[in-house]
C-alpha cells in the first residue's frame, strides 16, 4: 500500500511541476517585412540585407502571383 502511495505521490509531483512550467514557455513570435519594395529581388542580396538589418531570413516571393516580379521578404523574431 505504501509503495502505491509513494508512486502516486511522485506522479502527482511531476505532473504538478510540469503544469507550473508549461505556461512560462512561449514560442517566439515571427514577423515578416517586405524589404526594398519596388526593386527586383536577388536572393543573395535579399538574404544578406535581411540578416544584417533584422537578423532574419530573407526570401524572394512572387508579387503579384503569376508574374515574373519578385520582392524581398524578411522573416524575423519580433
Amino acid at each position: 500500500m505504501s509503495k502505491q502511495f509513494v508512486s502516486c505521490f511522485v506522479v502527482l509531483m511531476v505532473l504538478f511541476s510540469v503544469l507550473l512550467v508549461v505556461p512560462k514557455t512561449e514560442a517566439q513570435k515571427r514577423c515578416a517585412k517586405e524589404l526594398m519594395p519596388g526593386t527586383q529581388c536577388l536572393l543573395a542580396n535579399c538574404r544578406e540585407v535581411c540578416l544584417r538589418t533584422l537578423e532574419g531570413f530573407g526570401t524572394c516571393i512572387e508579387k503579384p502571383a503569376g508574374s515574373d516580379r519578385y520582392t524581398c521578404n524578411c522573416v524575423y523574431n519580433c
